[in-house]
This record gives C-alpha cells, sequence and structure tokens, in this order.
C-alpha cells in the first residue's frame, strides 16, 4: 500500500448498511486506483462494521476506525482526517457512489487549474427515477468556474436563486484540511461541510466548480430523517456569528450575503417554533407566532429537508448511475 496516496477518501457511517456495499464497490471501480478508505463507524446499532470488514478483509486500502458512540458526522469525519496520509481529501457519503473517473478527473482539473479545493455537479438519483438528474442548474453546468465566500454563503440561504452550494462534495488539498489548520465542528449535527468551507474560503482560498456529475446523491427515506429542530439550527446559528466576528474586511457583496444567512437562520428558529406549537395543539400562538414571519409560510407547507435540498425542475437528466459504474 503506497504510504501516501493520491486520495484519502473520508466515509462517516452510521446504520448505513443497506448501501455501503454499494458505494464501496464504485470506490473500487476508481480509474485512479492509487487512494486509501477511512471508513469510520459512528457508533452504528446494525451490522456496518463487519459489512465494511468484509471489503477490508480483501483490499488493505480500506481502513476501518469505530466509534463506539454516536458523534455525529463531523468527529466521525475528523477522525479520519486524523489518519488521512493522502494528498487529497475527499468525503463519500455510505450511501451514494460515484462514477469510474470521478477522482481521476478531479485530481486533473485541481492540478491543471491550480486549484486547492475543486467539486463537481451531483447527480441525484433513487431507485424509483428514471434517470438521474443534475443538481446544478444550466447557468451552473456550462463550464467550470471559481465560487468565493460570498457567492457560497449566499447559496446555502433559503429561496435562494442559486443551488445549495453547501451539498457538494469537494476534493481539498491534504494541506489545506489537516487537524494544525482545519477540523469539522463537532457541535454541529448538520451543516456541517458547509460551515468548514466557510472557514476555509474566508481564509483566502476559492473552490474551483466543475459541471461535470460525478458524484451520485443517492435520495432515499432516510434522507431527510432529521428534522431541522431547535437543537440543530442553534449551534448553526452561533457557527454564523464566530464567522462574522473573525472577517476582518467585509466587501458590501459579503456582508449581504451573511445579512441574509442571518436572516434564514433566524427563519428556521421561527420555524421550529411553530412546528413544536403545533405538535402540542397550541394552534393560536402558533398562528400568531407565523403571522409575524412572512418568511416561513412556504416552509409550513412542507417539510424543511424537502425546502433546503433544491432540485431544479427544469434540471437536465444525467446517466443513470447503474450504467456509469459500468463505464
Amino acid at each position: 500500500m503506497n504510504p501516501r496516496p493520491d486520495v484519502s477518501v473520508v466515509m462517516a457511517n452510521y446504520n448505513g448498511r443497506a448501501f455501503l456495499g454499494a458505494a464501496i464497490r464504485s470506490l473500487q471501480a476508481q480509474t485512479l486506483q492509487d487512494w486509501e478508505l477511512l471508513f469510520v463507524d459512528d457508533g452504528s446499532n446494525d451490522d456496518s462494521l463487519d459489512r465494511a470488514g468484509y471489503f477490508a478483509r480483501d483490499d488493505k486500502r480500506i481502513r476501518l476506525i469505530e466509534q463506539r458512540t454516536n458523534a455525529g458526522p463531523a468527529a466521525a469525519r475528523n477522525s479520519a482526517i486524523a489518519h488521512a496520509r493522502g494528498r487529497w481529501i475527499a468525503i463519500l457519503d455510505s450511501d451514494d457512489l460515484m462514477a469510474p473517473r470521478r477522482l481521476e478527473y478531479l485530481c486533473r482539473r485541481a492540478e491543471a487549474d491550480g486549484a486547492t479545493i475543486v467539486a463537481d455537479n451531483l447527480a441525484i438519483f433513487s431507485d424509483e427515477a428514471q434517470a438521474a438528474r443534475s443538481f446544478l442548474p444550466p447557468r451552473f453546468a456550462r463550464s467550470a468556474q471559481w465560487i468565493g465566500l460570498a457567492t457560497y454563503i449566499a447559496s446555502n440561504c433559503l429561496y435562494s436563486r442559486m443551488p445549495d452550494l453547501g451539498y457538494l462534495k469537494p476534493l481539498i488539498s491534504a494541506r489545506h484540511l489537516c487537524p494544525s489548520r482545519f477540523l469539522y465542528d463537532e457541535r454541529l449535527r448538520i451543516g456541517e461541510d458547509y460551515e468548514l468551507m466557510t472557514r476555509i474560503l474566508a481564509s483566502g482560498l476559492r473552490l474551483r466548480l466543475d459541471p461535470q456529475a460525478l458524484y451520485y446523491y443517492r435520495k432515499h427515506t432516510a434522507s431527510f430523517s432529521h428534522r431541522m429542530g431547535l437543537d440543530s439550527i442553534a449551534p448553526l446559528v452561533e457557527a454564523n456569528e464566530r464567522l462574522t466576528r473573525s472577517l476582518v474586511h467585509v466587501e458590501p457583496e459579503l456582508a449581504r450575503a451573511l445579512k441574509r444567512r442571518g436572516r434564514t437562520l433566524a427563519s428556521l428558529l421561527r420555524y421550529d417554533r411553530v412546528v413544536r406549537l403545533l405538535k402540542h395543539r397550541h394552534y393560536r400562538a402558533a398562528i400568531a407566532a407565523s403571522v409575524t414571519a412572512p418568511a416561513i409560510w412556504p416552509l409550513l407547507a412542507q417539510p424543511i429537508g424537502a425546502r433546503l435540498w433544491r432540485p431544479k425542475p427544469q434540471a437536465r437528466a444525467v446517466v443513470k448511475p447503474a450504467a456509469a459504474l459500468s463505464e
């Protein structure tokens, strides 16, 4: 096994036994074979670890890390990054897939463009859909472009005209993503990818976004199982405030994005309060709370996870992941 592989792939897993075999096989099918997989089981109560061990026995590039108690994806990824040896760090969720040429393509793209962070488009798929759909709308999917902090934050606001770039799975230079510089915020149970990326971009780096849809995001019943409640929103508010305080020179575009992000989080807190009032049948109080917050009205009409995940209706069809794996 190469002591310094090209790519360290981080896979945080919690009860993901149903899909992790397909995820690992999609990694083993990569045209770039010089990788290591750091599989972190985050206190699963299914047989995920045994399933991953089945692959590790025959493939020495797979390393298993067990966390006996569930600490969340941020903690799991930090554990993996602490053991990573690759020149690049990539995230692969245990229920997702990658096209066979993805790692090779992204490495070449990063090196050709002098990028320390590069991400590709997502192909959203499910077992029921006839074809996967592109996450990026056509105006983002025409050519590669640079993404700075203001654009990245603006994409992560309610009713943004941009797709939420926090869902992307970037390839990051290991010398920029290491315990001595950046770690995932383990206080966050959701939004940890977005929060880490904002700190990285705030350091002056930019994200190179490529329109090729080579990462396959699996949409299934567990995709939105975590309702965004007070216990998960409050840490996001605190993280946004910390980021704002850390910025010394704030240009107008960035200031507007930060302010809008703050309003987004305030709306989500109000939404959670209304939902809790409705759950306890305090209907008058819920109506009173919602009347003064028109921004949350669309949220009340559909699940929060579906609202924050915004695949565009006009998104173009892309290759079905099952077909891609046989490229």
